[in-house]
């Protein structure tokens, strides 16, 4: 901010209200609410993190944190059993320099009374600004105007104006290191951790001059940080030094008459350092005060804002509509940003650098939730934190070993050094699922970056490692038809512990056995790179992987008893919520109860699935979420606004955004929710604006609500950075100058641009749920939607030639409307030969061969004239739409026509016992999409399909010659023109 003390007045809270770039508040309605407002207006730069403290007035939440300097606390365990964490890392305040003793006569300014007080945080530079009157304890008035950064890599700059109103006398300013803060100790919320109450050794204090310096340890974790302080003073003299037991300290005073003010800036250097490198440390301390002291205070805040910058070229959001959310989002990505390491050593904490809240640990928050978006926004932070987790592998190794693994590695569900520092292992080190969520951020990475150095250099190893625990942890069942299974995990809802077949860990696992499969084809020679037997065992258990569906309820259990088990007896009506701080864990355990998204936030992070079943799962499974989590909301909130619930997804994406800024849960003070930061930008790119990546590549899917009418923001893809800009009549996408060329998808169809390009598309129209007699579309896909009939034709003839069969163009008339084995019966019953079920199979898996390589190339060009307009009318009328084909390879074709996602629900010869004209796959389709099967408009271009379409009791449309589909109630040439209000009326009716 620009300008000196005497504008001081013009730049209050009132008039930031209209500044979405701004973050500014009055002073805290009471004393408890200090320590929240700490957390808000900390500043960070990924290794040194200070509370918003108030510099001259002691006990309102301040405190300074280094990534990296934390020390080891001992378990203690009434009953210890075979594998049970021994130590808990905790990080610890080191020396806060951000304290000062500002002294009018002989009295302490904050012992006066605050007259006036504003703060206001500048999001796109990083500055804090704080503006206090203070009368003092003699009655007198001054001013002081405070502005602070955080950069360069451990390194705190502030300035204070201090300027007489009426006193006219001595002013004595002590710039302190205090050394004596200590880590919170254990209370009764377990979010805030097990709680030391130690201090960190300080083993050197000493002063020089205008300068001091101080260095700390833990006492048992072997780091530490050397802290030294420099300053530059306008008006002020130095007084000689007094000795100090716990703090380094340095004494200014001035003489000022009113009118009069002295300038007092300050540096502090923070530099952490291993054991044996204290004294190095200490010199670089030093000498960076020094050298930013010289500088000046202008010259600091400076490289904090260059320091931004680049960021929010990839990453700012707007809400036009909305300058609250605005600012929300945007103090969000600031803060994930700035807490962000960039070290390669260390992991993004939970409360990232602004609090003491569990205990400074990393969690899966950061892979799950916060590093796919700084994959987006700042890859080579998220780089970094994974750094982070290759650097562990070891010990990821060693603690399998401790949990009786003899192979793979399983990564701590808590720690900073890198051990398990979980105490309670229902809770903690029974999360499995952190390997996948560790996975899942190198695959995201992997694809917003084509970083091949480091993923299939350092990090390929890791995933490999890690999916090898899901073999030893799993096994595949023979009661269960060899499905593969994990037992005895806990999942992301920690109100439901050890238990069998968890949907969200098997999902990820799955998911997890198949990334690492890839990065083995694409790095066959990387270290620890599966062999051939191995590739064969993870894709099996992949395969076979155990995902049931309830027969009753229709959706995904979220494990293998949770459906079996009561509703939760009482009223959660807020007043015992967070439910862990009330109950036993035994009785959450014992209940329908969820802490926070687990079955959904499956569907949020894989991407893929049936939007009709997942509109089943959340309508199951939301009631039933508390929501105790901050990472709970964003998930619901993707998951709703992908199914078109608008406004329930509106009400999550504000819950994920706003949970520190209106402190939902009650915990700020500990520090600010990382995750929930991240979940918020994800809620509105991925929920709203229907972000994700297909074949490699972005793929948007942008809907408007009446809630958000207009938004846009920018994400980073591989070097290049791409603007969305929705309302809801257009899209508009512009790519940045800088980086190369972009392609990516919009509602299917494929854009490029090159750099400094725009382009408009309009946005999708989305219908609500229709009310005519027809409720749901079914629709063939072959001979319908595209013409892959002729590709079939020439690999069954492909297959015929090789078998010495004769096969023509009229006989293969006999196979329209034919799954693929039935097919096969038809051709072997020309010949002379037959053959056993394991010879047909694999002649099914040649044909399919040569079709796979037919349909490489297929685009969206190659749909049949009105096929998308056909779809997208039905979109914009809100009639569900599912596919009923015999094509085996039908989600393959849907996502190379770049229609996948107008379909509800995808049902195709795998997921039935008989293929057409049996009436199967067309009543498991309406099963799918909850229409009774008589409200259901069938469309086919094959006699075998209309005799399902009637067998089903449903209402045929014809595709093609009105001659050979006798069947149908009417007929048409092609979709185009199709008015789904009245289909029937579109062609010629069936006698």
């Amino acid at each position: 901010m620009a300008g000196g003390h005497q504008n001081a007045r013009a730049v209050a809270p009132d008039t930031d209200a209209d500044d979405p770039w701004v973050f500014s508040r009055g002073a805290p309605a009471d004393e408890d609410a200090w320590a929240s407002e700490a957390s808000l207006f900390a500043l960070a730069d990924g290794v040194l993190g200070v509370r918003g403290g108030v510099e001259e007035r002691p006990h309102t939440g301040g405190g300074a944190y280094l990534n990296r300097v934390y020390d080891a606390v001992p378990l203690s365990y009434p009953e210890r059993f075979s594998g049970f964490a021994t130590h808990t890392d905790t990080r610890l305040p080191m020396a806060d320099g951000a304290v000062i003793d500002l002294r009018v006569g002989d009295g302490r300014v904050a012992d006066g009374r605050m007259l006036d007080f504003w703060r206001r945080l500048d999001l796109r530079t990083g500055e804090l600004v704080r503006y206090t009157r203070w009368q003092t304890p003699d009655g007198s008035i001054i001013d002081v105007l405070a502005r602070r950064v955080v950069f360069g890599g451990g390194v705190l700059a502030l300035r204070l104006e201090v300027r007489s109103v009426d006193h006219s006398g001595p002013l004595t300013v002590t710039s302190l290191l205090d050394a004596g803060g200590a880590g919170a100790a254990q209370a009764g919320d377990p979010r805030h951790g097990v709680g030391s109450g130690h201090h960190l050794a300080t083993s050197a204090i000493g002063s020089d001059g205008d300068a001091a310096w101080l260095l700390q340890h833990g006492r048992h974790a072997g780091v530490g940080g050397a802290v030294a302080q420099a300053h530059r003073v306008e008006r002020l003299r130095r007084e000689e030094p007094v000795a100090r037991s716990a703090s380094a300290a340095i004494t200014y005073r001035a003489d000022l008459a009113p009118g009069e003010q002295a300038v007092f800036e300050k540096v502090v250097a923070y530099v952490p350092f291993d054991a044996g490198e204290d004294d190095q440390a200490l010199a670089d301390a030093r000498a960076r005060a020094a050298h930013h002291a010289g500088r000046g205070y202008a010259a600091a805040a400076a490289s904090a804002a260059r320091e931004l910058a680049p960021f929010w070229e990839a990453a700012e959001v707007t809400i036009p509509d909305d300058a609250e959310l605005t600012r929300a989002m945007r103090f969000n990505l600031m803060h994930l940003r700035r807490s962000a390491p960039a070290d390669g050593r260390s992991g993004l904490a939970a409360k990232g650098l602004t609090g003491e809240g569990y205990q400074g640990h990393t969690f899966w928050d950061a892979e799950a939730f916060a590093l796919p978006v700084l994959a987006l926004t700042a890859p080579a932070l998220a780089r970094s934190n994974l750094a982070f987790r290759v650097a562990g592998l070891d010990r990821a190794r060693r603690h399998a070993r401790e949990m009786d693994h003899s192979t793979g590695a399983l990564y701590p569900w808590r720690t900073i050094g890198g051990d398990e520092g979980s105490g309670y292992f229902p809770a903690g080190s029974a999360q499995y699922h952190i390997n996948a969520a560790i996975a899942y951020a190198v695959r995201s990475y992997d694809r917003a970056t084509g970083d091949d150095a480091f993923v299939l250099g350092a990090a390929a190893p890791m995933v490999f490692e890690t999916a090898r625990l899901w073999l030893a942890a799993g096994f595949h069942d023979s009661r269960a038809d060899g499905a593969f299974r994990i037992c005895s995990v806990t999942g992301p809802d920690e109100y439901s512990a050890l238990v069998d077949d968890d949907h969200y860990t098997n999902r990820l696992a799955q998911l997890h056995l198949r990334y690492a499969l890839e990065l083995a084809s694409r790095a066959p020679d990387a270290p620890g790179a599966p062999d051939a037997d191995e590739r064969v065992r993870w894709a099996d258990a992949a395969t076979r992987m155990h995902l049931p569906l309830d027969p009753v309820l229709g959706v995904h259990p979220q494990d293998s008893t949770f459906l079996g088990k009561p509703e939760w007896p009482w009223q959660a009506d807020g007043g015992d919520r967070p439910l862990l701080l009330h109950y036993h864990p035994l009785t959450l355990y014992r209940h329908q109860i969820i802490k926070q998204a687990s079955v959904v936030l499956a569907h949020a992070v894989c991407e893929v699935g049936d939007p009709a079943q997942q509109r089943r799962d959340l309508t199951y499974y939301e009631p039933r979420t508390v929501h105790d989590s901050s990472l709970s909301a964003s998930s619901h909130a993707i998951v709703a606004a992908r199914l078109g619930r608008t406004a329930e997804a509106w009400r999550f994406l504000r819950e994920s955004v706003f949970i520190d800024l209106d402190n939902l849960h009650g915990n700020v003070g500990h520090g600010l929710h990382m995750a929930s930061m991240a979940g918020g930008w994800q809620a509105l790119a991925c929920g709203f604006a229907g972000l994700r990546v297909v074949d490699g590549a972005p793929a948007l899917l942008p809907r408007t609500a009446p809630e958000l009418p207009r938004y846009a923001f920018r994400f980073a893809w591989r070097g290049a950075a791409l603007r969305v800009e929705v309302d809801a009549g257009r899209c508009r996408y512009s790519l940045g100058a800088e980086g190369g060329p972009l392609t990516f998808t919009h509602d299917g169809l494929p854009l490029s641009l090159r750099p400094g390009e725009s382009v408009e598309r309009p946005t999708p129209r989305f219908g609500s749920a229709p009310t005519g007699a027809i409720r749901a579309l079914l629709f063939d896909l072959d001979g319908v939607l595209t013409d892959t009939a002729r590709l079939h034709y020439v690999a069954w003839q492909a297959l015929a030639d090789e078998l010495g069969i004769p096969f023509d163009a009229a006989a293969n008339e006999a196979l329209k409307g034919v799954d693929r084995d039935g097919s096969l019966a038809l051709i072997l019953a020309r010949g002379t030969r037959r053959y056993d079920d394991d010879e047909r199979r694999a002649l099914a898996e040649r044909k399919n061969a040569h079709y796979q390589r037919l349909i490489a190339d297929i685009t969206p060009a190659d749909l049949l004239p009105g096929a998308r307009a056909a779809l997208e009318r039905a979109r914009a009328a809100g009639l569900p739409v599912a596919l009923a084909s015999a094509s085996r390879n039908a989600r393959t074709l849907l996502d190379r026509l770049g229609i996948a996602h107008f379909f509800d629900a995808v049902v195709d010869p795998a997921s039935v016992p008989r293929g057409k004209p049996d009436p199967a796959i067309f009543l498991a389709a309406a099963r799918k999409l909850d229409v009774d099967p008589a409200a259901c408009l069938g469309i086919e271009d094959s006699h075998a399909g209309l005799q399902a379409i009637r067998a089903a009791g449903m209402t045929g449309l014809g595709v093609g010659d009105p001659a050979a589909l006798a069947d149908a109630d009417a007929v048409v040439a092609n979709l185009d023109g199709v008015d789904w209000a009245d289909p029937i009326g579109a062609g010629p009716v069936r006698a």
